[in-house]
């Protein structure tokens, strides 16, 4: 991966000082294009310098994205490029609140940040690393953070690397913010480039394959149904006015992907969730996971002798994995078939809820909807 984002980085800073040459060079309409081009590298050239951990060098490309709407915001007030600047920023927010909530997911898994709890060598207690690999009787293998040496540790000996305020909750309702406020940012875009030019134009359709895509990935029913209506308009326009655009080639290949999820919907119970994005999945897959998720409680709570777990563990386990509404009631002791119902059937519920709001030119005739309430806090023993 570092191997990649290292050569994705030498193109993009490639790409950079070609839109830069052509900027100073290129007066006229193109120059709005080339300034979108531009900003639209820079964004995405910010969120590989993040993979690579280079924090201080994406926060000054994101720095230089936003320089170059204002710079055409300046010199034409109808330009919408600080729009598309503004959309820009707001899905590489989004990427990072869902990346920050996946190192926050209940099971362990490669590229878990925790911390370390317990153990006998106290020089080694506190000290924060990441998860290499899979648990191999109730051990797991982390690279320790700021040293070459990787150990082996028990999972009774982990936490998870928790700052004060990433509690899961806190992490799902940013991801979820910010989500909306992307796809309310190109619901805009779109609005605005229909009334200029129309349904048949590429920056049209180009509109319409990033708002469908920013709702395919919450991967849920209804939002699915919305990004295929959207993937289906763009494909229409860009066959019959722009049939060599690599654009249409994407948005095939994301609408085939959105039409196999759809098609997983309509099994019965097959359903998707927020937080975490994931793909639908059915309720032996649900259960599969909770059967993981039961075993590494066991064993963080260093009861891995005991075929039970407590309530409060319970509770615990079942807020990070995101369900932030759990609260019983449940039995002091908890087996792995009950934990497994309970949670199934309390993941059954969220999977049922919608959160983004429809607009009537994208309303499917048979919605699933489902009134989200207050999520509560749960407790932590272990």
């Amino acid at each position: 991966m570092t191997s990649d984002s290292r050569a994705a980085l030498g193109k993009q800073q490639t790409a950079v000082r070609i839109f830069s040459q052509l900027e100073r060079s290129i007066p006229g309409p193109p120059l709005s294009t080339i300034r979108r081009k531009m900003m639209e590298t820079w964004t995405s050239m910010a969120d590989t310098l993040e993979t690579l951990e280079l924090h201080a060098e994406s926060k000054t490309a994101i720095a230089e994205a936003r320089a170059i709407g204002y710079r055409a915001s300046e010199e034409d007030s109808t330009c919408q490029l600080h729009l598309h600047q503004s959309i820009a920023a707001c899905t590489k927010h989004t990427m990072d609140a869902r990346r920050d909530l996946d190192d926050h997911t209940p099971t362990l898994h490669i590229g878990s940040k925790i911390r370390l709890h317990g153990l006998i060598n106290q020089a080694l207690n506190g000290k924060k690393g990441t998860v290499l690999g899979e648990a191999n009787n109730n051990r797991i293998g982390i690279q320790l953070q700021g040293e070459q040496r990787q150990i082996s540790i028990q999972i009774i000996n982990l936490r998870y690397r928790d700052e004060l305020a990433q509690d899961s909750l806190t992490l799902y309702r940013k991801v979820v913010a910010q989500a909306l406020r992307e796809i309310e940012l190109r619901r805009v875009e779109l609005q605005i480039l229909l009334d200029k030019w129309g349904s048949r134009h590429i920056d049209t359709a180009r509109a319409q394959f990033q708002l469908g895509s920013a709702l395919w990935l919450s991967n849920k029913p209804l939002e699915t149904y919305q990004a295929l209506k959207l993937f289906d308009s763009a494909i229409r326009s860009m066959t019959q006015y722009e049939p060599n655009n690599q654009i249409l080639t994407d948005t095939k290949t994301i609408r085939d992907v959105a039409l196999e999820a759809l098609g997983k919907f309509e099994t019965k119970d097959t359903l998707s969730a927020w937080p975490y994005w994931r793909p639908p999945t059915a309720r032996w897959e649900d259960e599969r996971d909770m059967k993981l998720l039961f075993r590494e409680l066991r064993a963080m709570s260093g009861r891995e002798t005991d075929p039970t777990i407590t309530s409060s563990s319970m509770s615990w386990g079942l807020y990070r994995y995101g369900l932030h509404e759990f609260d019983g009631p449940t039995p002091p002791q908890i087996d792995q078939a009950t934990f497994i119902k309970i949670a199934c059937d309390e993941l059954d519920k969220m999977k049922k809820t919608t959160l983004i709001p429809l607009t009537p030119w994208l309303t499917p005739p048979t919605p699933v909807t489902k009134t989200q309430s207050s999520p509560s806090l749960a407790g932590d023993d272990t």
